[in-house]
């Protein structure tokens, strides 16, 4: 135990020290980009994503979207944050725009961080084509609730991972209010969602029917159903 300390401490200080070293170079904006269009160290890689103040051209916001998936949790955070400060910015929102790009954003609703989950759903808000994101948010969901209910027992972890990406979704859904009109595909995933046994999904599925009945009432059924849930939670958005 006292050896895995030990190494674990000089990890960090070796981690710490590297990340000095970072700090302390000055990078042009391009060295910057060639950076993060590169497989290089995790940490050198974090620090150019934090530096990055500016987007340039189309290619370099394909390099910088490329980080938010496939790479570890500490760049996709990163990455994360970076893309919303970004898009966030009128000088910069037409970049993040292409079908690449939304394609990445919608793996990114599903990432195992949840912070990095919470950042590409405030992303999303900014994507002008809303309905195709919508389309692909839906795709999502029927495959999760076509496999959700048909895992065995004892893969509980193959479980909470689909309820994970269930609930990011339904959110992601929320955060799309006022860009489009729910579907009747998602009408009839909120009546199943409704029915889980899982009170955060049921949590989500009330507040995404609370915020879509103004334009579709039929939603109104799902609201009254919950409204007899147990959990309290739950109840807040009937």
């Amino acid at each position: 135990m006292n050896n895995y300390l030990e190494i674990n401490y000089e990890n960090n200080m070796n981690n710490l020290a590297h990340a000095i070293k970072c700090s302390e170079q000055m990078l042009s904006h391009e060295e910057i980009m060639k950076i993060l269009a590169c497989n290089i160290d995790d940490i050198k890689k974090q620090w150019c994503i934090l530096e990055l103040n500016c987007i340039k051209s189309q290619r370099e916001a394909d390099i910088l979207c490329a980080n938010l998936t496939g790479k570890s949790g500490p760049v996709r955070e990163t990455t994360s944050y970076k893309i919303l400060e970004l898009i966030s910015l009128n000088d910069y929102r037409q970049y993040f725009q292409s079908i690449d790009i939304i394609n990445i954003f919608v793996k990114g609703i599903e990432d195992i961080n949840p912070s990095v989950s919470r950042n590409v759903i405030e992303i999303i808000k900014y994507i002008q084509n809303a309905d195709y994101i919508y389309r692909k948010i839906i795709e999502n969901i029927e495959n999760i609730l076509k496999t959700i209910n048909n895992e065995s027992k004892n893969r509980s972890y193959v479980q909470n991972k689909k309820n994970f990406a269930l609930y990011w979704n339904l959110e992601a859904i929320t955060s799309l209010k006022g860009k489009i009109i729910p579907s009747g595909e998602f009408e009839k995933i909120l009546e199943i969602t409704a029915n889980s046994n899982d009170y955060t999904i049921r949590e989500k599925t009330a507040k995404a029917a609370l915020m879509y009945i103004d334009v579709n009432d039929n939603l109104r059924k799902i609201t009254n159903l919950l409204k007899e849930d147990v959990n309290i939670f739950v109840k807040n958005f009937t």
